[in-house]
Parts: structure tokens; C-alpha cells; sequence
């Protein structure tokens, strides 16, 4: 039988619900590029460390996590209306590096596949 933690569960209603906030109620322009990619939380529930990414022409990293930064306590507190749990975990954004890893891995996998291809 699997067991799941409860953080698994809480992780994706996080990210679910500030994916909401961030595109209809927030008005920031600097963060109509943001896109979140994960959520990870602690077994305490306390701390939600936010990944997010930013699509083609959206603004530059640092706005982003200024307009992050200074929109974080009105998602903590819409976020804790909407989970109704005992604490609402504080938020920590932070830029999403995996992506950029993953692209460059590709690219030289297929570079690679390229070089033996001419052999």
C-alpha cells in the first residue's frame, strides 16, 4: 500500500490556487508572463518554496521576482482563505533554473546524435 505524505497532496492545491490568483487576480503586469512549475513543501506545511519560469516576452527575471515579492503577502492571505487549513505556509519564490538544465541536456543530446550521425 502507498503512503502519502500530506504535503504531496497540499503541494498541487497550492500551486492550483496561486496559478488562479497570479492570472485573475493580481494585477501586476510584470507577472502576466509568470508561470509556476512546482511546488514544494515541507512535512510541517509551513514553508511553500514556489518555482516559477517566465514565458517568451514576458519581463526579466529580477521584475518578476520583485512583483513576486511584493504580491506575496496578498497570495498568502487569499491562500489561506481558500486551503481553510490550521497555518498557511509562507511563500518563497523562486526562479525555475530546472527547465534551462533540461534544454541544455537536449541540446547536447542531439548534438551529439548529430556528430554520430557523420560518422
Amino acid at each position: 500500500m502507498k503512503t502519502f505524505r500530506r504535503a504531496d497532496r497540499v503541494a498541487p492545491l497550492i500551486k492550483q490556487i496561486l496559478a488562479e490568483l497570479l492570472a485573475r487576480r493580481v494585477k501586476d503586469p510584470r507577472l502576466a508572463a509568470v508561470v509556476l512549475t512546482r511546488v514544494d513543501i515541507g512535512d510541517d506545511l509551513r514553508l511553500a518554496k514556489v518555482g516559477f519560469r517566465i514565458v517568451a516576452g514576458g519581463c526579466g527575471r529580477e521584475a518578476a521576482e520583485l512583483a513576486l515579492e511584493s504580491a506575496r503577502g496578498f497570495l498568502r492571505k487569499e491562500l489561506g482563505d481558500q486551503l481553510k487549513m490550521k497555518f498557511t505556509p509562507e511563500l518563497r519564490f523562486r526562479f525555475d533554473e530546472s527547465v534551462d538544465h533540461v534544454e541544455s541536456v537536449e541540446r547536447i543530446l542531439k548534438e551529439l546524435d548529430l556528430d554520430r550521425r557523420k560518422e
